[in-house]
């Protein structure tokens, strides 16, 4: 295997999900439904998402965005270190080992 994923439901109803590759060491997916945006989903998500990776791994993850969007703003709120571009239109995100253990209980 080479990742994991993980899905929100409530009410038989999928309210967002994540996937991590540990091959890649990259974010492939973190999905909230818009309906369901605020209630926290996406930082469950992403809190269970890490705490896995990094348990597995000491390699840096990352991730790559559309910049000015909410996505941006969620993973700068995260704690998500702006690590230039990615193929010329998204923006690249870097999460530390090191990093993550220090800011992880701060949501």
């Amino acid at each position: 295997w080479r990742g994991k994923g993980w899905v929100c439901q409530v009410d038989n109803t999928i309210e967002g999900f994540s996937i991590v590759d540990l091959n890649s060491h990259n974010v492939w997916a973190l999905f909230v439904h818009p309906q369901s945006e605020g209630k926290g989903i996406g930082s469950l998500l992403h809190h269970v998402m890490l705490d896995w990776y990094f348990s597995q791994t000491r390699e840096t993850l990352w991730l790559s965005t559309a910049p000015h969007t909410r996505a941006e703003t969620f993973y700068r709120k995260k704690g998500w270190a702006e690590a230039g571009m990615h193929n010329a239109r998204e923006l690249r995100f870097e999460m530390t080992s090191s990093h993550w253990k220090s800011i992880r209980g701060r949501d």
